[in-house]
């Protein structure tokens, strides 16, 4: 044997390479490749003493469920592996009267468990097997991931829940806010990631459970939950190690019945009284909610000194939201460091519109923009050629930049006023927005105006008449362009963009045919 494979830092490396499988996301799992993994370290393990420990530990480092450690107990093994059994993959109803485990099998069921650092209980289980064990026993001493399900919490007593309450426990996915999430995150206190997948109920009946506990988190990195109240965003706000947040709305209410939810989340009674830290270190956020009144008093009242990337999907935003939305984002210390925005709303209201309003200027005062999409009514009301030049001309870093307004229907930027915003992001790889391609105000054969960077560009439900001349302009001003799309798809124009890829086509293969004969020539 080698002798760097002596070396165990070495040895625990390779083993690492081996199990390549991504655990933590389910969908990324397939049968063939876990049986494979498993094959390949078990054949590790009996191949030498100094391969033995480290690859088992890379064996039982992720398991899915109890099952496997219920394998190595010698009279469960037939009922676990049996063909019936893995066919189905069903799961107590298999155990029926069998009796619980002895202290002996007990040890045989713990044997591999302290290897343990990631389990998904998907399914769920007969604790009844493992009365034997101490009430305080924590099974997996080692463990840092949990993810549960909501069969667990049905099945899973209280009084089992300790059974996966490790000290070392990193990171919880549990299924449902109940009051097993303060004994999780007491019993837990290292916990740095938690992520709670749906509230089983009203918001406002499980905010004081979920926001309690949160308070109790003293090291978390990411946070994934529904809306919480205040003082849980105090406390947040002043964790040095926090990083990214996701809020969702779980609330299944019908939509009749938003306009009965705008304040999910209660505002003191004097907005005065809100205090919330700087968010010193939080580098991502992403709010789903009713109405931007959530996010928009957050911003008033932090900083986000670091913030580089900000995701909202609000139902109702009528634009008089949507303005002190973005006046609060344009006062923070997150104007300069935001790289992405995203802000969606698909709730449509007849507005009226100050003239002075234009959604996209609003963000001009972020120089560090990379990636702006924005997809709610009213979006592109007012925009213009000067418009849209005058707020390119303040991200020289843009990369991406999509604009959908469900009510607006009339083009207003020009292939002209396109090229000369364009120039001021030459980095700009993506643009979706309405483009008018009706109204034609270059000459591709006079001017040499040109964009090298962007690569696809999507023209919404932009009309066109002639179809060849816009190929010929879209091939002169980008030629590097590799996708070009139009929406609806079965709108009365896709015909018509059908043509012009079609066009574009044969442009390009021209022009490869004179290059090549240039080149012989």
């Amino acid at each position: 044997m080698h002798r760097a494979l002596l070396v165990c830092e070495i040895l625990l490396e390779i083993f690492k390479h081996v199990n390549t499988i991504d655990w933590q996301n389910p969908m990324m799992k397939s049968y063939d490749k876990v049986s494979f993994v498993r094959t390949s370290l078990a054949a590790l393990a009996t191949t030498c003493r100094t391969f033995y420990e480290p690859a088992m530990n890379e064996l039982w480092a992720n398991i899915d469920g109890l099952d496997p450690l219920l394998g190595c107990v010698t009279r469960l093994h037939p009922i676990i592996y049996c063909a019936e059994r893995i066919w189905y993959n069903s799961s107590c109803s298999y155990f029926g009267d069998t009796e619980p485990l002895s202290a002996n099998e007990a040890c045989q069921f713990l044997r591999h468990a302290s290897r343990v650092r990631s389990i998904h209980v998907d399914l769920p289980h007969d604790f009844r097997l493992l009365s034997v064990l101490p009430v305080e026993t924590c099974m997996f001493p080692r463990l840092q991931s949990l993810f549960t399900s909501l069969l667990l919490v049905i099945a899973c007593p209280t009084r089992h829940l300790h059974l996966f309450l490790s000290p070392t426990l990193r990171r919880c996915v549990p299924w449902v806010i109940d009051s097993n999430l303060k004994l999780i995150v007491t019993r837990c206190a290292a916990l740095e990631h938690l992520s709670v997948l749906r509230t089983s109920g009203p918001i406002a009946d499980k905010m004081s459970i979920l926001s309690d506990s949160v308070r109790l988190c003293k090291w978390l990195i990411t946070l994934s939950c529904p809306p919480l109240d205040w003082a849980a965003w105090k406390h947040l706000s002043n964790l040095p190690t926090l990083l990214r947040v996701t809020i969702y709305n779980d609330n299944q209410a019908p939509s009749e019945s938003l306009s009965d939810l705008n304040s999910e989340v209660p505002f003191p009674s004097n907005l005065n009284d809100i205090t919330v830290g700087p968010f010193l270190n939080l580098t991502a956020l992403f709010v789903e909610a009713h109405t931007a009144a959530y996010i928009t008093k957050l911003m008033q009242h932090s900083e986000f000194p670091s913030l580089k990337n900000l995701e909202l999907f609000i139902v109702i935003l009528p634009w008089a939201d949507a303005e002190r939305l973005f006046h609060a984002m344009s006062q923070c210390k997150a104007r300069q460091t935001l790289e992405i925005i995203r802000i969606f709303s698909y709730h449509s209201e007849v507005q009226d519109l100050d003239n002075s309003w234009i959604a996209i200027t609003q963000f001009s005062c972020c120089p560090e923009l990379r990636t702006l999409e924005l997809q709610f009514p009213c979006c592109c009301t007012h925009l213009d050629n000067d418009r849209l030049l005058e707020a390119m001309s303040c991200w020289p870093h843009l990369r991406s930049l999509s604009l959908k307004d469900g009510n607006h229907h009339q083009a207003t930027v020009t292939f002209r006023g396109l090229l000369a915003a364009l120039h001021q992001c030459p980095h700009l790889e993506e643009l979706r927005m309405l483009v008018d391609t009706v109204n034609i105000d270059v000459d591709p054969t006079v001017e040499s105006l040109r964009h090298t960077s962007l690569r696809l560009l999507d023209v919404r439900s932009a009309e066109v008449v002639d179809t060849k001349a816009v190929a010929r302009i879209i091939l002169s001003i980008f030629p590097c362009l590799d996708n070009i799309y139009h929406s609806p798809l079965d709108s009365n124009h896709a015909n018509m963009w059908h043509e012009v890829r079609d066009y574009l086509r044969h442009l390009r293969s021209f022009a490869v045919l004179d290059c090549q004969d240039a080149t012989v020539d």
